[in-house]
């Protein structure tokens, strides 16, 4: 995803397509997993995903609609960090997420790219947080920071419950 210059209503935009990519990697996964806990956390995490889209959708278009634009980043150096963030993560590129979930073969997996998923958003979204001006868009950040946080430790305790049952 390529941006101009880092601003509050961009960090917005990234993070509406970063749950967008969320949504779809998981309502991909809940239909192809095989085990019955990895299913019903993967249908967990697309409604989660739906809600923190809604969410960020809210923000982005209070901040666009608000008088006063979108302030932009002041210090180049954090703008290009964020670039780098967006353009390495997971779910970062449009149509990637299911490209991605339609190649995986194990729930194990699946489990281990959630994972790496839920890593990017989070310092992602930590990040924009601290540089975004608009309050509502802030609180929106740092509030689904702390959610995916909460999916990183469903995830991981998954995978460790899963590579049990393996070995």
């Amino acid at each position: 995803m390529k941006y101009e210059n880092f601003n509050d209503a961009e960090a917005l935009k990234i993070a509406v397509n970063i749950e967008e990519e969320g949504l779809e990697f998981y309502s991909t996964l809940m239909k192809s997993a095989r085990d019955r806990e990895v299913k019903e956390i993967f249908s967990k995490l697309a409604s989660d995903e739906k809600e923190h889209l809604a969410r960020f959708q809210k923000a982005l278009l209070e901040i666009t609609d608000s008088a006063g634009k979108a302030q932009g980043c002041e210090d180049y150096t954090v703008d290009l960090y964020l670039k780098y963030l967006v353009d390495t993560g997971v779910f970062t590129q449009k149509g990637e997420a299911k490209r991605i979930a339609l190649e995986i073969k194990t729930d194990i997996d699946a489990l281990r790219i959630g994972i790496q998923a839920e890593k990017d958003s989070i310092l992602y979204y930590t990040e924009a947080a601290k540089n975004t001006k608009y309050p509502a868009g802030k609180m929106a950040l740092e509030q689904l920071a702390n959610e995916e946080k909460k999916h990183l430790k469903l995830l991981a305790e998954q995978l460790k419950a899963l590579k049990k049952l393996v070995s």
